[in-house]
């Protein structure tokens, strides 16, 4: 749908989501503050701010996991168009507490592949149809193991609502560049 990848600044440059998380974690435990904010282009006290409401758990020895950079690309691909705390809900509706694995039903970086491997073949459309898309994302997760009965359901119901948030995301985005070419933006 874009050519950055959800919720970064990054061009996709024809890789996979999996490609570009695997590159940045090949050979570290994990990444630097100043490198979140260079993927995704947040500054650092709104990062800091979503790390102090419980949003995304704490970085090790001054460190972001996969997980949590998946995390913060999910919320910040949803910004746009919902509030911080309804993206907050949805994510632990998905995986529970931030700061308990435990409870978790899918890791935040495989969730975030699963998303952009599905916005790679849909459209809109296809977004916004609840069958296609719920046949789509069972497609997707096919090799999903679930930790307890019913977490595929969850986890279903959860990938079509973020689709359809990141769908309106970036239908706003083109509506403000509209408005904005067209002289009518507020200044």
């Amino acid at each position: 749908m874009d050519v950055t990848f959800p919720g970064t600044v990054i061009p996709r440059r024809g890789k996979t989501a999996d490609e570009f998380l695997a590159g940045l974690f090949f050979a570290t435990k994990g990444i630097m503050l100043v490198q979140v904010r260079e993927i995704t282009g947040l500054d650092t006290p709104v990062l800091q701010n979503w790390v102090n409401r419980g949003w995304v758990s704490k970085p090790v020895e001054k460190r972001y996991s996969a997980d949590q950079l998946a995390r913060i690309m999910l919320i910040n691909m949803l910004r746009p168009v919902t509030k911080l705390e309804h993206i907050a809900r949805i994510l632990s509706y998905i995986n529970g507490a931030t700061e308990d694995r435990a409870d978790d039903i899918i890791p935040e970086a495989t969730l975030y592949i699963y998303i952009c491997n599905i916005l790679d073949e849909v459209d809109f459309e296809t977004v916004l149809d609840k069958e296609k898309v719920g046949s789509i994302v069972r497609q997707q997760i096919g090799s999903y193991k679930e930790p307890f009965p019913g977490a595929r359901e969850k986890l279903i119901s959860g990938i079509r609502l973020i689709l359809t948030y990141y769908a309106s995301a970036v239908i706003k985005v083109r509506a403000d560049r509209r408005l904005t070419e067209m002289g009518l933006a507020e200044e």
